[in-house]
């Protein structure tokens, strides 16, 4: 007779007297911790990540003589870490359920109502950055000649007048794109851990139905 993960699970959930109940419920716990605690630990990391491009970003724009620009690109980064702490915090509120299947449903549940959220943050804060990122560069290149010179060599040109048409197409490209860009970088940064939820979830869902 097979002893597998797969018929242990169906075993017990055809006999809720069996004996084997106990390893069931353990077999959830452990596969719920394992795909729950892998996407905190995600959220932790990027967390950390964006922390540190908060205190970076001064840096690195005093050296191109752009250091209020910085301190923007800074705040809104901060600003995003505290959306992100506020959301997380409603993981205590979660319905815990008569289960671990329960629970995931409703941990899932919720990162959905989190992915929702935060690509209504990405709509305004990606052309956010852009902006900043366009300002860095013409602060940059005024404090350096650079436009003044641009304008000698090309006087028929308007060059301010070009680069606000440039920097708006810019901006309305990020906006259109913001939401693929932020579900791009979800993939790179949770993939994997999301993937190993939604699998766990489906195991459970398919051992449910057989043994109903």
């Amino acid at each position: 007779m097979e002893t597998s993960i797969e018929n242990i699970w169906k075993e017990g959930f055809l006999d809720e007297s069996s004996l084997v109940v106990p390893q069931i419920n353990d077999l959830y716990n452990q596969k719920s911790i394992h795909a729950v605690d892998g996407v905190k630990r995600m959220y932790r990391i990027n967390q950390v990540v964006i922390v540190a491009m908060a205190l970076v970003f001064p840096v690195v724009h005093y050296f191109v003589d752009a250091l209020w620009q910085g301190f923007a690109c800074s705040v809104l980064l901060l600003l995003t870490v505290w959306y992100n702490n506020s959301l997380a915090r409603n993981i205590k509120t979660l319905h815990q359920g008569a289960n671990s299947y329960d629970y995931l449903q409703s941990f899932n549940n919720w990162l959905k109502d989190v992915e929702l959220k935060s690509k209504k943050i990405a709509r305004l804060s990606y052309p956010l950055y852009v902006v900043i990122g366009l300002s860095t560069i013409w602060s940059a290149w005024n404090k350096q000649g650079m436009t003044q010179a641009l304008q000698q060599n090309y006087p028929a040109l308007n060059i301010p007048i070009i680069a606000l048409t440039i920097a708006v197409i810019m901006v309305l490209l990020m906006f259109y794109f913001s939401i693929k860009i932020y579900k791009w970088e979800v993939r790179v940064m949770y993939g994997r851990v999301l993937e190993k939820l939604e699998d766990t979830i489906a195991d459970m869902e398919k051992l449910k139905r057989g043994a109903e």
